[in-house]
């Protein structure tokens, strides 16, 4: 589960444009594209469903001529080599997709959707990204186990349209400075851990429910509050620490918030699972408007 995060002049509309009537792109002798799109709109629910296809543009099958007991090679255009089911909820700007093993996996299925939207758009001043959203748990549980915090890095941009309140000063600011990305790098001296919070903080607001919400009485520092913005799904970003005497990476993309379905999916079966589940996030990590 991620969000498609719209920069420059892509917005909600360019992007379902460009889902709906897609590109072709090339990428070592395969070509990629949408297919078997449909959106969904009524008063209340409002989503597209298409798959990720990958296919080879001059393809080879190898087949048996029964009568000769011999194999033979034919030649196929457009021979499907593997597609990835997925749903886009413009209300989240999120994303649920498939991961296929050796063929879709999560960083090719990213940099595939991405591209076809900007080359549909001819890469004029649009650019697309996903970013993967944490399962706030595990990232708790594994920054927890870090003796100190020696490193924190992170890249986000500006929510679209949801921001959480842990991280709303930081927000603000790239919007008043119209930022569209913004990296944060922080070391801490040799031997010497920085002076941070992070891990109470990310532990509290993975506890937090619809009914109680995880506040500080002062805004977080920044890089704490992009570390929480990242895992939210708007950038992503790593803390490296100390776990006895050796240095640990935790980075917010290996904690997925994942769920099973069915590999061929019916759209709005795929939609209500995936809603049921960026609903959930919203309420308990109590992200507004």
């Amino acid at each position: 589960m991620g969000r498609v995060l719209k920069l420059g002049t892509l917005d909600q509309k360019k992007l379902i444009d460009a889902i709906k009537e897609p590109v072709s792109v090339n990428f070592r002798g395969n070509s990629w594209t949408f297919i078997d799109v449909e959106e969904h709109r009524d008063n209340f629910d409002h989503f597209i469903f298409g798959r990720l296809s990958k296919y080879k543009p001059q393809g080879e099958v190898v087949v048996v001529d029964t009568e000769k007991r011999t194999e033979e090679t034919q030649f196929e255009n457009n021979l499907r080599v593997a597609s990835s089911p997925f749903v886009y909820i413009p209300e989240h700007s999120g994303i649920a997709f498939l991961n296929i093993h050796s063929h879709i996996e999560q960083t090719v299925f990213i940099n595939r959707f991405c591209s076809i939207v900007e080359e549909t758009h001819s890469n004029f001043f649009v650019d697309c990204d996903i970013e993967m959203i944490s399962d706030l748990r595990s990232f708790a549980a594994k920054v927890s186990s870090l003796e100190g915090i020696y490193e924190v890095k992170a890249k986000v941009s500006p929510p679209n349209p949801m921001f959480g309140s842990l991280w709303e000063d930081l927000k603000n600011y790239l919007i008043d400075r119209n930022t569209d990305r913004m990296n944060i790098d922080e070391e801490s001296p040799e031997n010497k851990p920085l002076n941070t919070n992070l891990p109470e903080h990310i532990k509290k607001a993975s506890e937090q429910t619809e009914e109680n919400e995880y506040r500080t009485e002062k805004p977080l520092p920044i890089s704490d509050a992009a570390i929480l913005m990242a895992a939210d799904g708007y950038g992503h970003g790593l803390v490296r620490g100390k776990s006895g005497d050796e240095f640990i990476t935790i980075k917010t993309s290996e904690t997925v918030k994942n769920f099973s379905f069915f590999t061929s999916p019916v759209p709005a079966e795929l939609y209500q699972k995936a809603k049921k589940i960026f609903d959930d996030i919203k309420e308990k990590r109590h992200l507004g408007h």
